[in-house]
């Protein structure tokens, strides 16, 4: 009988309460209050500061060889969240259980000591995470090695940059063989290969059975590492399971914010400005090239329902749309019928029919191919097909159809779609009229004449000529 592996952290209804003074003296004031309260027996008639709950009722576990993103917006509790598993927070409710060696990635330069150099804080940290001097020794210069900051592990940390500081944190927690590793934001001041060498240590660890807590704003690199994922808001867990789901959540609520600010800052939009501009009864010759009406041949509507149930069950999840116009159906053909399989660098069609609400200009129409982790390959719109400036007329349907090749590996992958309106003043945010993170899935064969080893190829050509001949 196979016993149960313990989970290397288990939180029960995890809450964290913080008390906002408005005066510095009133927490001295507070501090007597609660003294004598505890002593006389009664209860103060108003505290002098006001509660805020960091946390409230966050519960799950983590399990072995597990990768777990944590997600959220600046403010959701993440960072408290994960002091409070490091254990250099208490909770104010609940319980936090842990086993094993816990390394965490928290703060930059957090457990260096400035003063010392980078080789003395190797054995400082090494030892506060239970390792022995004789084993420090041992891995010294593998930790060397993978900082890669040179002649600089000998000079004081407070001379490093904050890139070299968390090369050596990073070098030092990943080789001190923990059970559980937390990483908070902190890979974000690598450049960019030393973070391709962070995630391929951390996929490593993974494979070995270390279970990983990652933090990042990168929802990217939480799809690629994570197999689950939690999002949290205003402390509490909005979201817990399969990255996929949880991380377009997440997206969803950034476009729903970004909306409710772009239509507080603007009105009208750019895209409302634009059309206002053609006269309702000018001819398309009239008018600019680019704000020509569009119209929709009968043949494409009598189309529009074909796998739209479908369609219409996929782009629940995640969905964030304002009433000015609606995607109502997209749909991937070959050869004039839709299909899910495709072979290698096939002429495909793309289609998105759209309904218009209100008379709307300039609105940008964006397809995405993506792998089902969420990982973007492709992308089009109507900017980049020279579309981005035509009129659309309320209570029209109009139909998108892009035509294009699929030069990509074998696979799974899915379609996502948004139509989105620029702001008015450049800088402002855009208005996301309707974005769906999921619209069409499909498969891709093995190209036949070998696989390729990347997600996508480019279209090429390749000359070979002969430069030098050996005498004969």
């Amino acid at each position: 009988m196979n016993t149960p592996m313990t989970p290397p952290i288990r939180l029960d209804a995890i809450s964290k309460c913080y008390r906002i003074f408005q005066n510095p003296q009133d927490r001295f004031k507070q501090a007597l209050l609660d003294r004598f309260q505890g002593v006389l027996g009664r209860k103060s008639a108003s505290p002098l500061y006001r509660e805020h709950w960091a946390l409230r009722d966050v519960s799950f576990e983590l399990q072995p060889g597990e990768a777990v993103g944590i997600l959220g917006r600046n403010g959701a509790g993440k960072s408290t969240l994960l002091q409070i598993i490091a254990g250099t927070l208490e909770p104010t409710a609940g319980t936090v259980q842990t086993t094993g060696r816990i390394t965490a990635l928290l703060e930059l330069g957090s457990g260096f000591n400035p003063e010392f150099t980078g080789r003395e804080n190797v054995f400082l940290n090494a030892q506060i995470l239970g390792l022995s001097r004789e084993d420090t020794l041992a891995r010294f210069d593998d930790i060397a090695a993978f900082a890669d900051i040179g002649d600089f592990i000998d000079q004081p940390v407070k001379t490093y940059s904050s890139g070299m500081m968390m090369r050596l944190a990073f070098a030092v927690q990943t080789a001190v063989e923990p059970k559980v590793l937390i990483v908070d934001e902190a890979l974000s001041v690598g450049d960019m290969f030393f973070q391709a060498k962070c995630m391929a240590r951390i996929r490593k660890l993974v494979d070995d059975g270390v279970a990983i807590l990652f933090v990042s704003h990168d929802v990217g690199a939480v799809r690629q590492l994570c197999s689950r994922a939690i999002l949290l808001s205003n402390g509490g867990v909005m979201a817990l399971g399969e990255t996929r789901l949880v991380a377009d959540q997440y997206m969803k609520q950034q476009l729903v914010d970004r909306n409710r600010l772009a239509t507080e800052k603007a009105k009208p939009t750019n895209c409302e400005q634009s059309i206002s501009k053609v006269s309702p009864n000018s001819t398309p010759t009239e008018t600019n090239a680019h704000q020509k009406h569009l119209t929709v041949v009968q043949g494409n509507f009598d189309a529009i329902n074909f796998g739209r149930d479908s369609f219409e069950h996929k782009a629940r999840d995640g969905r964030v749309k304002n009433g000015w116009a609606e995607i109502l159906n997209v749909q991937m053909l070959q050869s004039g019928y839709q299909s899910i399989e495709y072979g290698f660098n096939d002429d495909v069609e793309i289609r998105v029919f759209v309904h218009f609400e209100r008379d709307l200009s300039g609105v940008n129409l964006a397809v995405k191919v993506k792998t089902l982790q969420g990982t973007d390959l492709i992308f089009l719109d109507t900017r980049l097909q020279g579309k981005f400036g035509e009129s659309y007329k309320a209570k029209n349907t109009y139909l998108f159809s892009w035509k294009t090749k699929l030069p990509i590996m074998h696979g799974n992958y899915a379609l996502s779609v948004g139509l989105a309106c620029p702001p008015a003043i450049p800088g402002d945010d855009w208005i996301f009229v309707d974005v769906i993170p999921h619209a069409f899935d499909f498969q891709m064969g093995a190209r036949a004449e070998g696989m390729i080893g990347g997600f996508v190829t480019l279209p090429a050509s390749l000359d070979v000529e002969l430069i030098t001949m050996e005498n004969d």
